[in-house]
């Protein structure tokens, strides 16, 4: 037990004396450059797979320097743990979260961590071909120690390989500098104010690309695709685009993609898109969408799904299985009338769907805490309970054709701090909604209310200290 309580002490010094990385490949000091590039995987699988530890354990490891992988339960990692089994995974550590540790008289080391896990990485130089991770095991709890020992581990030990080697279209290109540098169009380089307006990349220390911004554009220039860091890619204005099947080639890096007004081709989006399995964030914003495909299940890292001012009729199945989706956005889709695939989801709390022609609330998400369906055709709020979480923000039912609330479908709900339900049919409030926690603002205008109603609401939000409009 002291000798943990004394290892944990010797980790917190040594990490408050750490680095946090810009780059968790490579570090620079006065003893030199350590550099991992070479060592990382790049199609999300990790280098060093089923490590097992030196002394007996039900566990195996996994680790990537460099970018992150994905697997099992492991979503965007740097260090994993998993039961033998395989049937349970843990993140350990993930590539942002790295600290790097070096002094004159010991090896150097990378920090990882997640939540309350943490790794320790020392590297081990070696001048042979080794390639090895060593698992050294737990101690103290959720403090892991591994060695890599590997001649890039040594300072100076490998040279970064060039920046990319990528052909396409029988044309070569090295560095990303080489990449925008040979675009039809000109692109600005790190603007002191990015306009969404213009044509820009965002380029980090290392020369790597790692956001574009690309606007009124007729094609999409295949060299983008060999831009092995992008992590944001945005297209604007150009209504005559079509996506080609290369953007597959980014998968392992493009975290975000957003369109608007542009690829208005039915045909516009590749299958090969579904394969960007990082993504975390896609918008697809006035861009004639008319289905969307059963693929976009594949997705499992999304998060953010806006798919605002199109043409939707209906959504998919494949919508409510996004296991990591948190905000889902389909404003403006005129033709849309149920969010009934959206029942069940227990990751999403934020659902905007204004100006739609949607006449029922969908069932079982039990995590909302923001809802927008302002202009739809709702005449209840029935099911509100089994759609809302106990804490809200914000929830706007504006203009619909709402006569009454029942007491039930407010019932779940313990704070709401704003509540639209202006432009409806209503006569009477439930008494419930007095009691609701935080709550800081009605809006009731256009309704029904006779003026008795009007002086009774009014009195008591006055007891709440609740604004209420009429």
């Amino acid at each position: 037990m002291m000798s943990w309580l004394f290892e944990l002490n010797i980790f917190v010094i040594i990490l408050s004396a750490g680095v946090i990385a810009d780059d968790a490949c490579r570090f620079e000091s006065s003893q030199g450059v350590i550099d991992l590039t070479s060592l990382g995987r790049g199609d999300g699988k990790p280098t060093y797979p089923d490590v097992t530890p030196a002394v007996a354990s039900n566990y195996l490891y996994r680790y990537n320097p460099c970018k992150p992988f994905s697997e099992g339960e492991c979503i965007n990692a740097a260090v994993c743990q998993m039961t033998k089994d395989e049937r349970h995974y843990f993140v350990l550590g993930t590539q942002d979260s790295a600290v790097w540790i070096t002094n004159s008289s010991s090896h150097p080391s990378i920090i990882y961590s997640f939540e309350i896990r943490r790794v320790m990485i020392t590297l081990i130089c070696v001048t042979d071909d080794t390639n090895e991770l060593e698992a050294l095991g737990e101690g103290p709890p959720n403090f892991y120690r591994f060695n890599l020992k590997n001649k890039c581990a040594c300072w100076n030990g490998c040279r970064a390989p060039p920046q990319l080697d990528c052909t396409i279209n029988g044309t070569s290109y090295t560095s990303d500098k080489q990449i925008i540098q040979s675009l039809p169009f000109p692109i600005h380089i790190n603007p002191a104010e990015p306009s969404q307006t213009s044509n820009y990349a965002i380029v980090d220390r290392n020369s790597h690309v790692i956001e574009l911004n690309l606007v009124n554009i007729l094609r999409l220039p295949s060299a983008i695709f060999c831009l092995s860091s992008l992590q944001k890619l945005s297209i604007s204005d150009s209504p005559s685009l079509v996506i080609p099947s290369d953007i597959g080639r980014l998968s392992s890096s493009l975290t975000s993609l957003h369109l608007l007004n542009s690829t208005r081709s039915p045909s516009a989006l590749p299958p090969e898109l579904f394969n960007l399995n990082h993504l975390s964030s896609l918008s697809i914003i006035n861009c004639g969408l008319e289905a969307l495909s059963a693929n976009l299940s594949k997705l499992t890292l999304l998060t953010e799904l806006i798919l605002d001012q199109n043409l939707l009729t209906y959504l998919p199945w494949s919508v409510y299985v996004l296991p990591s989706l948190t905000l889902f956005s389909v404003r403006n889709n005129s033709r849309l009338s149920s969010l009934d695939a959206l029942s069940d989801s227990t990751s999403l709390k934020e659902l905007r769907a204004s100006n739609c022609i949607i006449d029922r609330l969908p069932n079982s998400i039990p995590n909302l805490s923001l809802i927008d369906l302002d202009n739809n055709q709702l005449t209840s709020l029935d099911s509100l309970d089994t759609i809302s979480s106990s804490n809200c923000s914000s929830f706007s039912f504006n203009n619909n054709r709402i006569a009454s609330i029942p007491s039930a479908s407010l019932a779940k709900i313990n704070t709401l701090n704003n509540f639209d339900l202006s432009n409806n049919l209503l006569t009477t409030l439930p008494e419930i909604i007095y009691v609701l926690n935080d709550l800081k603002m009605v809006n009731l205008q256009r309704n029904n209310f006779s003026s008795s109603e009007i002086e009774w609401i009014s009195g008591i939000f006055r007891v709440t200290n609740t604004t209420v409009i009429f």
